[in-house]
């Protein structure tokens, strides 16, 4: 089994589209307190499409059974959350997702390591996001990003090098780093979603069929 890609955005149908038309299999959805104040109306826009699907949880409120509800109906394989809440919440959104089918995961955001007390006491997965973690070692030894990759249930990818301008860019606008960093995930034969998390200014059907041309070239490549 091969790594997945996936794009990341907030569930509106026009990008979603774009995304199809790109020939992009998976989704992370970005969410907000208004995507699950309008549940309805979010899970009948992506029931629209065949994607696999990946939920970002809000990093404002607590409308945990909302989010619950919306990830069991898109059958969502992963809800990824920040470390924003105290010790008795981690314990209510264990007990809202009890029969959920999906895979909670906590980013890092700070710390690679600040997540896992978490993830050991919760069972959660690691969502490596590479673009925090060149933050956090300045760049510098990426081959030691391997026993994390191996921990990792989520990635997220940019275009990002560390001190560069292409902060929440996609994988392709740093081709020759990008290429590296994903046969340094090759190596430790990770299977999950490589999640290209960039900004909404690049969230065009050109630049999605951008990122699908570069990692169908690395897939060939790599074959």
């Amino acid at each position: 089994m091969s790594m997945t890609l996936a794009a990341k955005c907030a569930p509106d149908e026009k990008i979603l589209t774009d995304i199809q038309e790109a020939d992009i299999q998976a989704v992370e959805l970005f969410t907000n307190l208004r995507h699950l104040q309008n549940l309805k109306e979010v899970k009948q826009r992506c029931s629209k499409f065949p994607f696999r699907y990946a939920v970002h949880a809000p990093n404002e409120g607590f409308e945990i059974a909302a989010l619950a509800e919306l990830v069991d109906d898109i059958k969502a394989e992963i809800v990824v959350f920040h470390n924003i809440y105290w010790e008795d919440e981690w314990e209510q959104i264990i007990k809202a997702f009890e029969g959920v089918r999906t895979k909670i995961c906590l980013e890092n955001t700070s710390s690679v390591l600040d997540p896992l007390k978490f993830i050991r006491r919760y069972g959660m997965g690691l969502c490596l996001d590479l673009e925090h973690l060149q933050i956090e070692c300045a760049g510098f030894f990426e081959e030691s990003f391997v026993p994390f990759i191996k921990q990792a249930s989520h990635i997220h990818l940019t275009g990002y090098t560390y001190g560069s301008n292409l902060w929440h860019t996609h994988i392709h606008k740093s081709p020759e780093h990008s290429r590296y960093i994903m046969n340094l995930i090759k190596k430790t034969n990770y299977t999950g979603f490589i999640v290209s998390e960039a900004k909404t200014s690049l969230q065009s059907y050109q630049e999605f069929k951008e990122l699908r041309d570069f990692i169908s070239s690395w897939n060939n490549d790599e074959i």
